[in-house]
């Protein structure tokens, strides 16, 4: 299995129901794109994170499904109106280790 994690912050002119918009998109990635297998997102509520406010798990069986996920329409579409509301981001990929 392979995670694909992102923490971002939102722009201050993203109001409150435009985040809420992208995070139903968000969600909605779970019922259009096949190799995307499982997704968790919330708010960040601690630890030292570098101010980022939000993050998603992302779940994948290998690295063709984020292949394949990277390239879908469905992402294309979320993908850029998203980053567009984001200050900052940051994300990795891992593969999934022990238990």
């Amino acid at each position: 299995m392979i995670q694909h994690i992102m923490m971002w912050s939102y722009k201050d002119e993203i109001t409150r129901e435009l985040q809420a918009h992208h995070e139903r998109e968000l969600v909605a990635l779970l019922d259009r794109v096949p190799s995307l297998r499982g997704l968790q997102y919330g708010p960040v509520v601690g630890g030292r994170n570098q101010s980022f406010t939000h993050c998603f798990v992302m779940y994948f069986d290998d690295m063709d499904g984020i292949r394949e996920y990277a390239v879908h329409p469905e992402h294309q579409a979320f993908a850029g109106p998203f980053s567009e509301a984001c200050a900052t981001q940051v994300v990795t990929d891992f593969e999934v280790k022990g238990v």
